[in-house]
């Protein structure tokens, strides 16, 4: 790699990076001001509630979106296209101040963000020899814990200054400056882009890591979701002692997305994900004989959550040599595989802690990590390491 393509890459591995902890803190901050957000909007929490999930159900429809919008793998379009709907999506929450515009605005993001990181993901694969792209892959995806840790804080001093929708305006102006300033740090496709690709075909391998994913991303929604739950019934902690809670299980997801840096590329893609579902499944099997004691209960809960972020982050990468000539909508799909995985996982959560206690949940999360497992080992076939 010449030093001008090198610099080229720094350039635009930090814009995207930059670019992604924005829309990931539109995304995330909305969890804790949540009651804040549905005050603005005059509608009861469980109407918000249902805001949130129609980001997600979005979601599934990424393929679809990928497949109209950049046919023929065309990624600079969709990183365009992606903060094009994303800033247009809080913009309007923002000004309608309304259920049916924040719905707009929350499918808007919803199909936005997705759209946005798969496009990321493929262009710096194109870009990084598959022996090094946990590397740069992993840079943008520690901006998911970020966004929690630096995003939500300050949408909490921007609400506390200006209102419910002073975050959303300030999102809506970030991925505008974004959208504007990726003509000059993202490469224009290629010629050879502009050809619409034939519908994508997957073989077993393909199959079976969509599948894996699923399961371990259901896994990690059924734990976390009654995360909350478990904390306040089991000890009666405060809200302020909940959010502290959720900081240091932020710094948890940190920790295993930076992992995905120092490891991942040595010891390789699928033996990190292996690895990732291993310490995730025994830390769901600790959590099991530890949740009456909150000290051993929350570590074991945030190894679990650790885990899952060194299993997710090494997926991308491992994922995107599986077809290089189709890697944005493969990595599309993996969209839909941990959206149905966490969709199923969020129904099932409650029921289970509700009707058999957070064990139920602790054993379902583990069996799960492990057929996980059995798939990755038994059907998914990784690429040469010097590809």
């Amino acid at each position: 790699m010449s030093d001008d393509s090198r610099a080229s890459l720094t350039g635009a591995l930090a814009f995207l990076a930059a670019a992604r902890l924005v829309l990931n803190t539109g995304f995330r901050f909305v969890y804790p001001f949540l009651p804040v957000v549905a005050r603005g909007l005059g509608i009861p929490l469980t109407q918000a509630g249902l805001l949130v999930s129609s980001r997600w159900i979005t979601g599934l429809f990424t393929p679809a979106t990928v497949r109209i919008l950049g046919r023929g793998e065309r990624r600079h379009r969709l990183i365009l296209a992606g903060l094009a709907m994303f800033a247009t999506g809080a913009a309007v929450t923002a000004a309608t101040g309304a259920i049916v515009g924040a719905l707009v605005g929350f499918i808007m993001m919803g199909l936005g963000k997705p759209v946005f990181d798969v496009a990321a993901q493929a262009y710096l694969s194109d870009r990084t020899p598959y022996r090094l792209r946990a590397r740069y892959l992993g840079v943008i995806e520690l901006t998911w814990a970020a966004s929690l840790l630096l995003g939500a804080p300050a949408a909490g001093w921007l609400i506390a200054g200006w209102g419910w929708a002073a975050p959303f305006w300030a999102i809506a102006l970030l991925s505008t400056v974004a959208l504007v300033a990726t003509r000059w740090v993202i490469e224009p496709d290629s010629r050879s882009t502009e050809v619409a690709k034939p519908l994508l075909a997957l073989d077993r391998s393909a199959l079976a890591l969509l599948a894996a994913v699923a399961l371990f991303s259901g896994a990690s929604e059924v734990m976390f979701v009654v995360f909350g739950a478990w904390l306040e019934d089991g000890f009666g902690l405060s809200l302020l002692a909940l959010g502290a809670a959720g900081v240091i299980l932020a710094v948890s997801e940190l920790v295993g997305e930076g992992s995905t840096l120092l490891w991942t590329d040595r010891i390789g893609k699928r033996r990190s994900v292996a690895i990732g579902l291993v310490v995730s499944a025994v830390a769901y099997l600790l959590l099991a004989v530890t949740n009456a004691n909150l000290a051993a209960g929350f570590a074991s809960m945030a190894l679990a959550l650790a885990g899952f972020e060194f299993t997710i982050v090494s997926t991308f990468p491992l994922a995107s040599e599986i077809r290089p000539e189709a890697r944005t909508r493969v990595l599309a799909l993996l969209t839909v595989a941990m959206a149905l995985g966490r969709a199923t996982g969020a129904s099932a959560g409650p029921f289970l802690y509700e009707q058999f206690g957070l064990t139920a949940n602790t054993l379902v999360a583990a069996v799960a990590n492990m057929v996980a497992l059995l798939l990755l080992v038994g059907w998914v076939h990784e690429a040469e390491p010097n590809g």
